[in-house]
């Protein structure tokens, strides 16, 4: 007779217990803030071939259409982005507590000018009009102090003037439409869609081919983007940060190792023609590793036009620690 008494008794404790607890929680997404250029484009294409879900992290992709994502990163809306290193240690240098934790693209800026303009060589920059992108990018932070300085023997300042803020899609039609500009520092895919585009195009300047012929041998082309990660999610959260870059690592290895079947997913994501996709990658590489001798060379650019006070120390601005090995 006590049997069944005892039997009910221990039923209802236990669902008294299992109503006490907690339903156990979906794990919370990573927030990775980049945007569909070439460069920046791994997340999307990770994305696309389910490598995300294979290394169980699940990722929600935030777009920034102009290639900002400080803001949000620094407000801490941001885990993880994918941007210039230039801005990434210029923010830290502000306060901003984040890591480079991988790197991402290098190299594809190119100097546009028009055949007939009458400017043949660098040096004929001077006196002349020039779009630019943001001052502070890799970009801005190139033309001016490796191109303009170190190269030409120019003074940004004084002898020529320079159009900042610039969008590059805007490029184009600075240049060769309204011919508002004489010429336009800009990068991949906008200078392949601007050669295919405009007869009169003409490259003054291919910035990679240019490291390539000084660097030779070298593994990497100059450092462009990397992959930075925020303090607080590296301290609270390593094994998520493990599990993206092994997605984004074995993204990288599908970019290097498959061109033909990621050109097509890079133009679908980027909404370019694979041929411009083709002709483009012959100006970047990516790569999830990092070279800080050569991140720390990129960045001395930005503390030569003074964004930077001085050049960031290695064991500050780098964590590699989460990095799969090759």
């Amino acid at each position: 007779m006590n049997k069944p008494a005892y039997n009910i008794l221990a039923t209802l404790t236990l669902l008294a217990s299992a109503c006490g607890q907690r339903a156990p929680q979906a794990p919370t997404a990573v927030r990775v803030g980049t945007n569909r250029a070439l460069g920046t484009v791994a997340p999307y294409v990770a994305r696309g071939k389910g490598l995300f879900r294979a290394h169980g992290v699940d990722v929600q992709i935030v777009d920034f259409a102009d290639g900002s994502p400080m803001e949000a990163f620094a407000a801490g809306e941001l885990d993880i982005a994918l941007l210039g290193v230039a801005p990434s240690a210029i923010w830290q240098s502000r306060g901003v507590g984040l890591k480079v934790v991988a790197g991402a693209s290098g190299g594809g800026h190119v100097l546009l000018t028009r055949s007939g303009a009458g400017i043949n060589q660098l040096a004929d920059l001077r006196g002349r009009k020039v779009a630019a992108p943001k001052p502070g990018t890799v970009t801005d932070t190139l033309f001016r102090s490796h191109i303009l300085k170190d190269l030409a023997g120019l003074n940004p300042e004084k002898d020529l003037q320079i159009l900042p803020g610039v969008a590059a899609a805007d490029i184009p039609a600075a240049l060769f439409v309204s011919r508002e500009v004489d010429a336009a520092i800009t990068w991949e895919p906008f200078a392949s869609q601007a050669e295919a585009t405009y007869r009169d195009a003409k490259v003054l300047f291919d910035a990679s081919a240019e490291w390539r012929k000084s660097n030779p041998g070298a593994a990497h082309l100059y450092a462009v983007n990397v992959v930075i990660a925020r303090q607080g999610f590296i301290d609270g959260r390593p094994e998520d940060l493990r599990r993206f870059l092994a997605a984004y690592a074995e993204t990288i290895e599908f970019l290097n190792g498959s061109p033909l079947e990621a050109n097509r997913i890079i133009a679908k994501e980027i909404q370019v023609e694979p041929a411009i996709v083709a002709s483009a990658r012959r100006r970047i590489d990516y790569t999830f590793q990092v070279d800080a001798a050569a991140d720390l060379q990129t960045l001395g650019w930005s503390t030569q036009a003074g964004y930077l006070k001085q050049a960031p120390v290695a064991a500050a601005l780098f964590d590699l620690r989460y990095l799969p090995h090759p």
